[in-house]
């Protein structure tokens, strides 16, 4: 009997694998290979080749959202992307900051078509979208080592509680030194982290661990064009300067509002790297591309 699409489970944590209820799941296993180039006289191949440096790369998406008394699972997952999370018991506030090298990694325990794939010591990359019509969802990309793959069944177990997201809407973007609040349908963030295995004839498997090479955090947004009187990006763009943006979304009027449902994106220095002009439902855009520049300060992102 072949096995539906809906039915995949993914358990997955810093300490211990929790259930949750992802979306748009996908997953590759990674190999190199080692083989030897022989000369007969044939063009055959003589000796197949052999599987070395396994690895696993999932993918999937999960709302931008906490819950109320501690951290959540989704939101724990952060430190595993080179971040810092912190939770306020006063506040009922998640925070999270980047940081460098930070020691935490993810285990998970992806099931489908009737198999569990194991993975461990996984790091990974976050993009967070915010668009009209939608909830606010952030895609996780993870990359870890394979342990193993066996036959199973769906865990029983129940999904982590969270809020219930909201829907995109009334969300306060302000741009610039004047807290300009401008128009647009969309929002996304890139954290922009570079994620490899680290090979080692000393490790077994020849993998040493999953290591983060590099942070360039970028994004792009579509404001209403206007003139430079009112919303100026093009001084900044042109005279290399940079403005902060801050994204909130705290204050809904659709829906009911529980704890961890709110959240607001702060970037303190982002420099525009593109500005394009575009239509959008008729009216007059600016698709602005943008770079996040800092120290491990980049950007700051509150959930509440």
């Amino acid at each position: 009997m072949p096995y539906i699409d809906k039915a995949t489970a993914l358990k997955i944590g810093i300490e211990t694998p929790v259930l949750i209820d992802v979306e748009d799941i996908s997953y590759s296993v990674k190999t190199d290979k080692a083989g030897r180039n022989i000369y007969r006289n044939t063009i055959s191949k003589v000796q197949p080749d052999r599987v070395v440096r396994r690895h696993i790369e999932i993918s999937f998406k999960f709302p931008l959202v906490g819950k109320e008394g501690g951290v959540s699972t989704n939101l724990e997952l952060f430190k595993a992307c080179e971040c810092t999370v912190t939770y306020d018991s006063n506040t009922g506030k998640t925070t999270i900051t980047p940081a460098t090298r930070t020691p935490e990694t993810v285990s998970f325990e992806l099931y489908r078509a009737g198999k569990v794939f194991k993975g461990e010591k996984g790091k990974g990359n976050i993009k967070i979208e915010i668009k009209s019509g939608s909830i606010p969802y952030v895609t996780y990309s993870f990359t870890a080592l394979i342990t193993d793959i066996e036959d199973a069944s769906l865990p029983t177990e129940t999904a982590e509680s969270v809020a219930e997201p909201l829907v995109a809407e009334n969300v306060s973007i302000l741009v610039g030194e004047s807290q300009y609040p401008v128009t647009c349908e969309s929002f996304e963030l890139d954290f922009g982290l570079d994620v490899k295995p680290r090979a080692a004839i000393t490790a077994p498997g020849g993998i040493a661990e999953i290591v983060v090479q590099e942070r360039a955090v970028n994004g792009k947004f579509n404001p209403d064009a206007e003139n430079r009187a009112t919303f100026d990006v093009w001084g900044p763009y042109l005279g290399n300067g940079t403005d902060p943006i801050v994204v909130d979304g705290s204050n809904p009027t659709m829906g009911v509002v529980q704890p961890g449902s709110r959240y607001r994106i702060t970037l303190p220095r982002v420099s525009y790297t593109n500005i394009q002009d575009a239509v959008n439902d008729g009216v007059v855009v600016d698709e602005i591309q943008f770079e996040a520049v800092g120290v491990d300060d980049e950007f700051k992102i509150e959930v509440w």
